[in-house]
């Protein structure tokens, strides 16, 4: 059985939480997907030539890519879940991505950096640290270097 046939169709709200996006609209992004892959295919026939087909189905490479955006797990743990190798996680998500990003027509980094007021980018993965601003002295004692020492001579 595949995760997708596992995933709680009948509570919409889990299937939300789980996804990041309600059936309907991952229903709508899996039928554009797989019209632009009948697309390609019937303009290039022969690029397939001795290649294999997925091991997983298109579905199953759609959920793959947005749980990893939703949740950011472990290539390990999610080619678990799916019962694939890490490094084969990699490539479907690697390739479901560049796909997704042409589906939906999303503008590449130069159209972004021509108009910067029409799109925020917002990386939280990286934030400031808290400190005390006021009181600071009970945790700062004003060294500088102080893992440092001097080297004996």
């Amino acid at each position: 059985m595949t995760p997708y046939a596992q995933l709680p169709t009948n509570k919409p709200e889990e299937f939300l939480r789980t996804v990041g996006l309600s059936q309907e609209d991952f229903l709508h992004l899996h039928g554009k997907l797989a019209a632009y892959l009948d697309e390609q295919k019937a303009l290039k026939p022969l690029t397939r030539r001795g290649r294999k087909d997925s091991k997983l189905a298109l579905e199953d490479r759609l959920l793959l890519t947005l749980y990893y955006l939703r949740h950011y797990p472990t290539l390990i743990n999610l080619a678990a879940i799916f019962g694939i190798s890490e490094s084969y996680c990699h490539k479907v998500y690697a390739r479901t991505a560049r796909l997704l990003a042409k589906v939906e027509k999303l503008p590449n980094r130069k159209a972004l950096l021509e108009d910067p007021t029409a799109t925020v980018a917002i990386d939280v993965s990286e934030q400031p640290i808290e400190r005390p601003v006021k009181n600071q002295k009970a945790y700062y004692s004003g060294k500088k270097n102080a893992t440092r020492s001097k080297p004996s001579s």
